[in-house]
């Protein structure tokens, strides 16, 4: 055999690597609850006696009521978000298709095998609706994403502008340097996709004539011009975020109430540490940040907690609220079970098309 045969090193790395990430996204695939239940158990064995001793104590009922009608109502706030992105790239698109496979997203977040998110799945789903345009149809699901994460971190830093009794620790310094340059960046992001300017730059315009990817850019980029015709809608998009992530913090302060614990951050501190929590939860890949959230929680309690309180009764507490939010979480999720198990024949093609696109 010639040498020239043989397959170039780079190529070869480049297949071993991807044959590699394959077999991890397969064993993560049965991994990932495991280890998300593996830390809330850990967490609990950590704070066992201070848990039991909040669950013993009577509940507020009435908090857990107003969390649960936030955190709904937040959820379909999000639904409206993405709503407003595909409608202004002119696709045919009711509202309720968007709650419709804004529940299974949901859902598919905790149930769906392998390695792919809600998102993924919102954005197969609007996709094999489109008869064109597909690539476009699959970025909105980005952008809403990319939007819902801006607005978390300008939560952040509005809070930051609020005089609050924050502890003057590193570890705090880093989280606050992390939402001022989240929120600034996002920020600049944002303007820079909506200015016209951008989609006429030289190399941008070279962009769809690149070989393979060159007409899916293409799409992209018209999908980019429409938006940038109506900077009011992402603008508006962008605010039913912002509201979302408000009730759903505050959301989650009450439900921090419903447990009737002996000490909580108040809640402009939640407005402070939440965001950051929720982007920990993003990044840990475990269904739906179970465990990542929870512990994440419990960490800013015990960094928030005033000199008076013991550092074992703010984990325990922290631990306590995460896990009473996931409760009113999946409470609102199981109002997608509904959407998810009528449309099983629907799912199961887009969990074909998902899984191959994860590979």
């Amino acid at each position: 055999m010639s040498e020239s045969s043989e397959p170039h090193p780079t190529a070869k790395a480049a297949s071993h690597a991807t044959s590699l990430g394959q077999k991890l996204g397969h064993v993560w695939k049965w991994l990932k609850w495991p280890v998300a239940i593996g830390i809330l158990v850990w967490m609990y064995l950590q704070n066992a006696a201070n848990i039991d001793k909040i669950l013993a104590t009577p509940k507020s009922w009435g908090f857990a009521v107003l969390a649960f009608v936030l955190i709904g109502g937040s959820t379909l706030l999000t639904f409206a978000r993405w709503y407003l992105l595909v409608i202004a790239q002119g696709f045919s698109f009711q509202f309720r298709d968007a709650i419709r496979y804004g529940f299974i997203g949901l859902v598919a977040n905790y149930v769906a095998p392998g390695a792919v998110g809600g998102d993924l799945f919102k954005g197969v789903l609007l996709a094999r609706d489109q008869s064109s345009r597909r690539v476009v149809a699959f970025a909105t699901v980005l952008l809403d994403r990319v939007l819902g994460m801006l607005a978390l971190f300008l939560v952040g830093a509005c809070t930051l502008l609020i005089p609050q009794g924050i502890p003057d620790n590193p570890q705090l310094k880093l989280v606050t340097l992390l939402i001022w340059c989240g929120a600034g960046g996002g920020l600049l992001g944002l303007v820079v996709m909506l200015v016209p300017a951008t989609t006429h730059w030289g190399w941008v315009l070279r962009l769809p004539r690149l070989p393979v990817v060159g007409k899916a850019i293409g799409e992209l980029i018209v999908g980019v011009r429409l938006y940038q015709e109506k900077p009011r809608v992402v603008l508006a998009a962008l605010g039913l975020s912002l509201l979302g992530h408000a009730g759903l913090i505050t959301g989650f302060y009450f439900c921090a109430l419903w447990m009737r614990q002996p000490w909580v951050p108040g809640l402009v501190e939640h407005f402070y540490f939440l965001p950051p929590t929720e982007l920990f939860a993003v990044l840990i890949p475990t269904p739906g940040g179970v465990g990542a959230l929870e512990e994440g929680v419990s960490w800013f309690y015990g960094q928030l907690r005033p000199a008076a309180v013991p550092q074992a009764d703010a984990l325990a507490a922290g631990a306590t609220a995460g896990i009473a939010y996931r409760v009113v979480a999946l409470s609102v999720a199981a109002l997608g079970a509904v959407y998810y198990f009528t449309s099983r024949r629907e799912i199961s093609a887009a969990m074909a098309e998902t899984t191959h696109t994860a590979e």
